[in-house]
């Protein structure tokens, strides 16, 4: 027999913890599904909270709600923008650089 450890409104809690901010949901259905780089921007538009690579930006950015730290900062984005890439090679690149540029204006 497997016991229940948790209550209906701690789970409740946690799952509300796991879904994308209404605000950004918006953001997701234009995402592309191709190579590229991806950033969340806070209240600051000037530096990004995050960047990120992949080669296929949509299924990434929706994998960024598998641990607290990830939901933390998604709670913290007030947009989601992209920048698309002939291939893997040219996100990497890239996101280098933009990654570069903002850890300069720091």
């Amino acid at each position: 027999m497997v016991r229940r450890l948790t209550s209906p409104r701690l789970e409740f809690e946690a799952a509300a913890i796991y879904e994308y901010p209404e605000h950004l949901r918006s953001f997701l259905n234009d995402l592309p599904t191709r190579p590229g780089v991806y950033l969340f921007h806070g209240e600051s538009d000037t530096m990004p909270l995050y960047i990120g690579k992949s080669i296929n930006i949509r299924s990434r950015v929706l994998s960024h709600l598998r641990t607290p730290d990830e939901a933390a900062m998604l709670r913290q984005s007030r947009r989601i923008s992209w920048i698309c890439t002939a291939g893997e090679i040219g996100a990497l690149l890239l996101e280098a650089r933009l990654i570069k540029e903002a850890a300069a204006a720091v």
